[in-house]
């Protein structure tokens, strides 16, 4: 019996036959669940069948998302021809099958960067290109960028080009210009996923130009801001409305009128603005109209009605947080102030754009002169090909596209939701307006991160017709996977949720989800039925959660309670053997394998969460994408990599010896660490003959044949030397995860093999090349060796599990907020909304948001949340039979019984009386729990506890769509949970082996070396720190926290508090050399100067010099060896005479007692460093001072520095902090105070005073 469709998937898989039309295009909306890849392939094998309209499998193209899927398609259309062709008894149509059969290989069913590549092949000849040009791998064009960008910095700074110094001052630090490159890198990745990049980028440089001729207010931005300032003062007069008739009630708290009427005439001034001036004016004086506050006595209360009463403190405090907002408006800048901000803003967005398409040509210059092409390549040349030249603004097919527009009867786009411009710009040059068929679902788009558009599939979603239409809609809404329970929770919440204006779509009855799939005669003991939200509450903990919002969601310990509860929850179903549906409607017993636990992301959690479910007696496995150079093995490995490189590096070093790979435990190597001064490598060799030492010995002889090896033959051999010589891949598999372990490590020699392969050589490279790689985030995959038939509990994010289905699902880390990191970036970057440029004090270097960045800044987040909605959306639909989703809160009051931001979600929702949440409160949502209980809270039963968590009062609008759904929502003691020191289970096969004394399956051992190499520090916090800190790095800390507790946040503070001059950003520019600029002698000249001038202060006798008696000192340290005759004609005799006969030198050279270079060490309050030590925690701060000396009994100390600067001033702002330290040092080294500290500056040839 063949498969019976439904009346929309018949109508995608013969459409047109269906309509009037002889061709259409089609967009098929396939919903989760909906047997989409099943509809496409029947629609192929149709097409190929008919025998009065003939197709040819060479005249398909189809285009899928990854090239897995092209293979499961090209299987799938296989196996059907083959099943056809055994139906039939037609001799005719048997051969024309078993020639589509036999041509199906050649067909192009790929991904699109496959049939990129094939049309390059095709059409080289017509493009300047090599054709010999291979696709390099990541390594080689991640080095090759990096090449080819800094050599485009260092010719910027030598000729001055793009505003450089301006762009450097901005974006750069003192130490490099990884600032800048990683702008550069962002915009140019961003570019390239548009079909004209460099037109793109000059285009977004359009507003920025016009804004300086034009009204601020008139501006794309201004206008944007204008427009949702009066949308707030619509939500604000709306409001009222209700609260006037809140009053007309007798039943109303009329004791609050004059709440009322203040709000009320807060509105009238603000709606009486009409320029942008004088609605600053109004928004800067709204705060006399919202001091009153929401007092009532017990007494008082009674004469009102409690139902009332509620409602108007919520519409009134709602009220009082918009006006509150508007006092930190961007209205309350003047427009004066703002043309002036984007006067100074121009000439470094147009350097950046510029800089960036001057990248991009420079890195195809060099692809080209090397015969190499990445991925982009394979869509921008494919482009070139495909475009009629001089259209490409509004690109028309050439000769080429033409041909491919004869070849192809039909385009079908897999995922098309996934696709980004440059691929929609190919599909459109390729095919006809009606030949194409795209099938996906934008509530499943959740890949903007690879540059995935989804604004391309809703243009078509709201613009396509009906039957007879050219370009046609096809809703597949009928579910398949999941219990209809399931669907109808699913459909109750974003019924509520996804709106248009908060999530870039209605979710209507069309988007809703129709169960399709049939639970008939379910066992007793079957698994499914109420839908649960399971809260652990943490707030009596006092072990809870920390207070802060950007932490809340992510704290360890809650983690572990939540974890333990799932690990319960997953034990309890198993152990009573709870029965899951087959998809042929069977039943059967559960297994391990039909649980799947998804969160957000894994990163800090997947690892520990697998260990504790194996303790547990539960076989995990977990795949993560971050992590790998993270992992144990794959640690020490690069350790070890690091010391052969340079052995003169204590701390991997130290790594290396204490690892099981030699053995030293912590007395060891504290003995070899005292036994001489230098490095630990420098002290091994008389060390380990001294105490005969077999370990070190054998290392040492390891070492000199792995350096040996390092210099003479690749990194592939040595890799391959190391995992022989110690066993290496044996050791790391008889580990917890082996399997997984033992795969990272050869992983790892895969990928030093193809960065050889590449043309690179070198190990000091190689590192590089991983540093790389960590620095920017670009973390390899762990390795997966789970099979789909392994019995086990996957763990994986909710982006892997697109696509995949469970029996038992939890979601977990409900709680966790959402990642807006990439919003507080100096530059944000938006198709559609252009870039968004902070401003910048050049004097304190610290940015601030302007009018273009708060407008992409709220674009780009709405944008956000609306992914984050449409996330949401695939982890609930994962779940064929139960899901959980899972999560902990700290209380819903605080401890003075005010509402907790979560208790107010659920009170602002709960009197919603329309369908819909308003998008003013969806919006508000920070986590998938926000959202969760906005919604759950307006259900009659689930909605319960949530309500009575709150003591709400008020009416709850309970007539929604799918209100029949059975919801469960529980609230625990987190207290309860959070014991993770499971004894798992033994089965009798194991103890029978044991008691017979036969060989059990162990790859726990041997123990001693597991558990020398998961040692697990129990004050795990501390771990992450370090114990010792220097004073430049505890500098560089406060630097960082004074930022961020500054006079100016550079998210929050009030715009109107700045004010800066187009002239004073356009006149800062550094007072030294470019890194960029420097030659490698430079760089080394540059930073031995410093370090010679320091040891001649250190070494010179302090007496009184003419210029021939210090010149004859300075000779006389050659002499003897204390400075070679290269390092002597480095220094600079004037500088030094200059200090000797300067007030401070000579003030020197009188002083009864001095300390040159003295060292010090002393223990340092940790919580003044970083905030999350426990109290008591302390660090070890070092540093060394270069001089002090005693006058009048006080303490006189001067640091010298040899910075390139114009001024005192700089040194100051660049060392205060590092001078307070020395001070403090010397203070509680001495017991002596300190009464002056200098700076003396051999550039300035002054002494700076610093206070």
């Amino acid at each position: 019996m063949g498969v019976k469709w439904t009346p929309e998937q018949e109508s995608a898989i013969i459409a047109p036959k269906d309509s009037s039309l002889d061709n259409q295009t089609l967009l098929v909306a396939a919903a989760a669940g909906s047997g989409k890849t099943a509809v496409l392939v029947e629609r192929i094998i149709t097409r190929l069948k008919d025998m009065y309209n003939p197709l040819s499998v060479q005249e398909l193209m189809v285009v899928t998302f990854t090239k897995a899927a092209a293979q499961e398609m090209s299987a799938r259309i296989g196996l059907a021809l083959a099943k056809a062709m055994e139906s039939t008894d037609d001799v005719a149509l048997q051969t024309r099958l078993e020639r589509q059969l036999n041509l199906l290989p050649s067909a192009h069913i790929s991904t699109l960067h496959s049939f990129c590549q094939w049309v390059i092949r095709s059409y080289f000849y017509k493009l300047d290109i090599n054709p010999t040009a291979r696709i390099g791998n990541e390594a080689e064009m991640a080095l090759l960028q990096q090449e080819v960008l800094a050599d485009l910095l260092t010719k910027s700074y030598e000729e001055g080009l793009y505003n450089i110094y301006e762009l450097a001052d901005f974006f750069s630090d003192d130490k490099s210009d990884a600032g800048l490159t990683a702008k550069i890198m962002s915009l140019y990745n961003y570019a390239m996923s548009l079909a004209n990049p460099d037109g793109w980028l000059r285009k977004a440089l359009e507003p920025y130009k016009e804004a300086m001729t034009i009204n601020p207010s008139d501006t794309l931005w201004g206008e944007y801001m204008w427009s949702n300032h009066m949308a707030v003062i619509d939500r604000i007069r709306e409001r009222l409305e209700r609260m006037e008739q809140i009053l007309l009630d007798p039943t109303g708290p009329h004791k609050w009128q004059n709440i009322y009427d203040n709000q009320l005439a807060a509105l009238g001034m603000l709606s009486a603005a009409q320029t942008w001036d004088d609605m600053g004016e109004a928004c800067k004086h709204v705060d006399t109209f919202i001091k009153d506050q929401f007092r009532m006595g017990s007494k008082e209360a009674q004469a009102y009605d409690p139902i009332l009463v509620a409602e108007f403190k919520s519409l009134g405090g709602q009220n009082k947080d918009d006006l509150k907002a508007m006092q930190a408006a961007i209205f309350t800048v003047p427009e004066a102030t703002l043309q002036d901000q984007f006067k100074a803003q121009y000439p470094i967005i147009e350097g950046l754009v510029e800089l960036t398409i001057a990248f991009h040509q420079a890195y195809r210059d060099m692809k080209q002169e090397q015969g190499i092409m990445d991925f982009s390549d394979l869509e921008h040349l494919c482009l070139a090909l495909l475009v009629e030249p001089g259209t490409e603004d509004d690109p028309q097919p050439s000769d080429v596209a033409k041909e491919l527009q004869d070849t192809f009867k039909e385009i079908m786009v897999d995922e098309y939701q996934d696709t980004n411009g440059v691929q929609e710009t190919i599909i459109n040059l390729i095919s006809r307006i009606d030949n194409r068929f795209y099938v996906g679902d934008v509530k499943q788009a959740i890949y903007s991160f690879r540059m995935a558009d989804s604004s391309l599939f809703m243009e078509k979603y709201n613009t396509y017709g009906g039957n007879d239409a050219v370009e046609r809609r096809i809703d597949l809404a009928k579910n398949f996977r999941s219990d209809a329970n399931i669907l109808a929770a699913t459909n109750f919440l974003f019924y509520q949720i996804m709106t248009e204006d908060a999530a870039e779509l209605n979710y209507t009855e069309a988007e809703s989800l129709i169960p399709g799939r049939i639970v008939e005669d379910a066992p007793e003991d079957w698994i499914g039925g109420d839908v649960e939200l399971q809260l652990l509450d943490v707030s009596k903990d006092t072990l809870g959660a920390s207070e802060s919002d950007e932490d809340e969601g992510d704290d360890p310990e809650n983690n572990e309670r939540e974890l333990d509860f799932i690990i319960q929850k997953i034990k309890e179903i198993h152990a009573a053997k709870k029965q899951v549906q087959n998809p042929d409607g069977t039943f059967r017993q559960i297994e391990w394998r039909d649980f799947a636990i998804l969160r957000r992301s894994l990163a800090g959690w997947g690892t520990r969460a697998v260990e504790a479910m194996r303790q547990a007696g539960i076989p995990a496995v977990v795949n993560e994408r971050d992590g790998y150079f993270e992992a144990q093995e794959i640690q020490l490995l690069l350790a070890l990599l690091s010391v052969i490189d340079n052995p003169e590096q204590d701390l991997p070093m130290a790594a290396v010896l204490h690892s099981g790979l030699v053995g030293l435990d912590a007395n060891e190597l504290g003995a070899l660490r005292l036994s001489g001064d230098g490095s630990l490598w420098s002290l091994m060799p008389a060390y380990a003959q001294e105490a005969q030492d077999e370990r070190l010995l054998a290392f040492i002889g390891h070492m000199e044949r792995w350096r040996t090896l390092s210099r003479r033959h690749g990194v592939t051999d040595l890799l391959w030397d190391i995992y022989e010589s110690q066993d290496y891949v044996n050791y790391v598999g008889a580990m917890p995860n082996g399997l997984v372990r033992r795969a990272n490590v050869l992983a790892l020699y895969d990928r030093a093999k193809g960065y050889e392969a590449s043309g690179f050589r070198g190990l000091f490279r190689f590192l590089r090349f991983v540093e790389s790689l960590r620095d920017s985030n670009q973390d390899m995959p762990l390795a997966n060796v789970v099979s789909e038939a392994d019995n086990v509990v996957r763990l994986m994010t909710i982006h892997k599990s697109k696509g995949l289905e469970f029996p038992v699902v939890f979601l977990s880390g409900v709680q966790k907020r959402f990642n807006m990191m990439d919003l507080r970036s100096e530059l944000l970057i938006d198709k559609n909304a252009g870039l968004g440029l902070k401003g910048y004090f050049p004097d304190i270097r610290v940015s601030f948001p302007t009018m273009p960045w708060f407008y992409v800044k709220d674009v780009k987040e709405a944008a956000l949340k609306a992914e984050e909605q449409r996330i949401l959306y695939v982890a609930l639909t994962r779940a064929r039979d139960k899901l959980f989703m899972t999560g902990f809160i700290k209380g819903f009051k605080n401890s003075k019984g005010v509402l907790s931001t979560i208790g107010e979600l659920i009170k602002n929702a709960a009197s919603v009386e329309t369908q819909q949440l308003p998008t003013d409160i969806i919006t508000q949502a920070n986590t998938y729990l926000d959202w969760m209980i906005m919604g759950f809270a307006r259900h009659l039963d689930g909605g319960n506890p949530l309500r009575v968590a709150i003591e709400y009062e008020g009416p709850t609008y309970f007539d929604l769509p799918d209100k029949q759904c059975r919801l469960k929502v529980e609230i625990h003691d987190g207290s309860l949970y959070g014991d993770l020191d499971y004894k798992a289970d033994i089965d009798e096969t194991t103890i029978n082996k044991v008691r017979d004394l036969k060989a059990v399956n162990s790859v726990e051992l041997p123990q001693k070396i597991v558990d020398r190499f998961n040692y697990i520090y129990p004050y795990n916090d501390a771990t992450r720190r370090t114990a010792k800190i220097s004073v430049s790095e505890l500098k560089r800390r406060f630097q960082e926290r004074e930022l961020e507790a500054g006079t100016i946040d550079t998210l929050n503070e009030p715009i109107a508090t700045v004010e800066v001059s187009a002239d004073a950003l356009a006149n800062s520019v550094f007072g030294r050399k470019p890194q960029a600029l420097q030659s490698e002698d430079d760089v080394l000249t540059g930073a031995q100067w410093g370090t010679l001038m320091h040891e001649a202060m250190q070494w010179l006798p302090l007496v009184k010099y003419t210029q021939a008696s210090l010149t004859k000192e300075l000779d006389a340290l050659v002499a003897k060896g204390t400075f070679t005759e290269e390092e002597r004609n480095l220094l600079s005799d004037t500088s030094l005479y200059k200090f000797f006969n300067f007030d401070l030198g000579k003030r020197l050279i009188n002083a009864k007692r001095i300390e040159r270079e003295l060292p010090f060490s002393m223990l340092f309050e940790g919580k003044r460093v970083y905030d999350t030590l426990e109290d008591g925690e302390n660090l070890f701060l070092q540093g060394i001072i270069d001089t002090a000396f005693e006058e009048d009994g006080e303490w006189v100390l001067v640091d010298y520095k040899t910075d390139r600067v114009t001024s005192g001033e700089e040194l100051i702002k660049r060392y205060k902090i590092q001078m307070d330290l020395y001070k403090e040092a010397l203070q509680r080294l001495t017991g002596m105070p300190v009464k002056a500290c200098y700076i003396y500056s051999f550039r300035l040839h002054d002494a700076i005073i610093v206070d």
